[in-house]
């Protein structure tokens, strides 16, 4: 008990065992989620070091906790490096298995039903919790999944009929379509240097396509209507990124995202997997050809599970890029990168021939894209983003 006569003041000294406050993470705060500031701004308060009315001396063994967050420090780096390998891995898998399996929009529903068992296993062991959403927000996020589903489906489609370097050198066209979907749905116009640097890719991809040895009108359309349908799908999960309650901390929070979306499109997309020509129905039959080719049924399993667990690896990695940065055109610069790499992997790995001129079209397209982002980045302020790349 505290000695007669001390003060008021020292007598509180007594009243409570010392303790550090903490708050929050580390991480930025989300477009669209001001109210959530000083929740996530990651303080730690040594009141032995400075004090606080109503909050008593904090011991001086636990000052330690104040270093620095070498964990939250290295997400991003990792997360990158993550995103890439999914990526990578995807676009070699799923080309070897197109190669042997000509069953194109059941390849890309099976991709998308991938992602249920991997998002239930996470929320079976308590990684994340499990998102609660309304009726109302699932028709709202309706239109995002039928987007994502047309996107997936029109990505394989042209990985199907082209190499995969040239799908690629396609969809850098996206910044385009992205910026024509932006100032239509949500209103936003740019400067006009921003959409002049736009031409670069035009022309980029023009001289890679005029020279693609792969090259056919259906890989070229397909490609872009992937694009088209990204692009829905990242500005209505921009408008729509706070529906229901998908967590805590912004990782969980693009987590379960992507999970609902993904469960949302593999539903959607199901009636048009089962009657389109080389669907699901044609399973059986393309499975019998691929066996005919020397393919061996564990070899054409692993093929089928690989290549949905690494779709859905990259995406997820990607939407956890985007909950690191605090603009969405460093992660569009991430995402340029990311081509460059998977153009180049491709073509070592799966040997795909290319031109002197392919080259210098591929190169000019991305260096393209890459001053896209530059310069939107120099002329827009408190853009936000929303769904990951793909």
């Amino acid at each position: 008990s505290p000695p007669a006569g001390l003060p008021s003041q020292a007598m509180a000294a007594f009243d409570g065992p010392s303790r550090i406050g903490a708050t929050g993470g580390t991480e930025d705060v989300e477009a669209g989620e001001d109210a959530e500031q000083g929740e996530d701004a990651g303080e730690l308060e040594l009141v032995g070091l400075v004090s606080k009315p109503g909050k008593a001396e904090a011991k001086p063994t636990e000052e330690v906790a104040s270093g620095p967050d070498y964990v939250a420090a290295l997400k991003l780096p990792t997360f990158v490096l993550l995103w890439y390998f999914f990526n990578v891995q995807y676009n070699i898998e799923n080309k070897r298995l197109l190669k042997v399996f000509s069953a194109t929009w059941a390849v890309s529903w099976f991709q998308l039903f991938a992602g249920i068992p991997v998002a239930a296993l996470m929320w079976a062991c308590g990684c994340v919790k499990l998102p609660r959403v309304t009726r109302s927000d699932l028709g709202k996020l309706s239109v995002v999944a039928v987007a994502f589903s047309v996107g997936q489906m029109s990505t394989v489609a042209s990985l199907s009929s082209v190499a995969v370097s040239f799908t690629h050198v396609v969809k850098a066209l996206e910044p385009a379509v992205n910026a024509v979907a932006s100032a239509l749905i949500l209103k936003q116009v740019f400067h006009p240097l921003v959409y002049a640097t736009l031409a670069p890719v035009f022309v980029g991809v023009a001289l890679a396509s005029s020279s693609e040895l792969s090259f056919t009108m259906y890989g070229f359309l397909t490609a872009m209507a992937s694009n088209f349908a990204f692009v829905i799908r990242n500005v209505l999960a921009t408008k729509f990124g706070t529906l229901g309650d998908m967590g805590d901390s912004k990782v969980e929070r693009k987590t379960n995202q992507l999970a609902v979306l993904t469960m949302m499109a593999t539903l959607v997309s199901l009636p048009v997997a089962l009657l389109l020509p080389n669907g699901l129905l044609s399973c059986p039959a393309a499975w019998n050809a691929a066996m005919e080719q020397g393919v061996s049924p564990g070899q054409l399993v692993y093929m089928m599970v690989s290549s949905g667990f690494y779709f859905f690896m990259y995406q997820l990695s990607s939407f956890w890029v985007l909950s690191q940065v605090s603009s969405p055109v460093t992660h569009s610069v991430l995402n340029t990168l990311k081509r460059v790499v998977v153009i180049v992997v491709s073509v070592v790995v799966l040997q795909n021939p290319v031109t002197l001129q392919a080259a210098l079209g591929t190169a000019v397209a991305v260096g393209g894209v890459l001053l896209y982002s530059l310069v939107k980045r120099h002329f827009s302020s408190g853009e936000s983003g929303g769904g990951g790349g793909d």
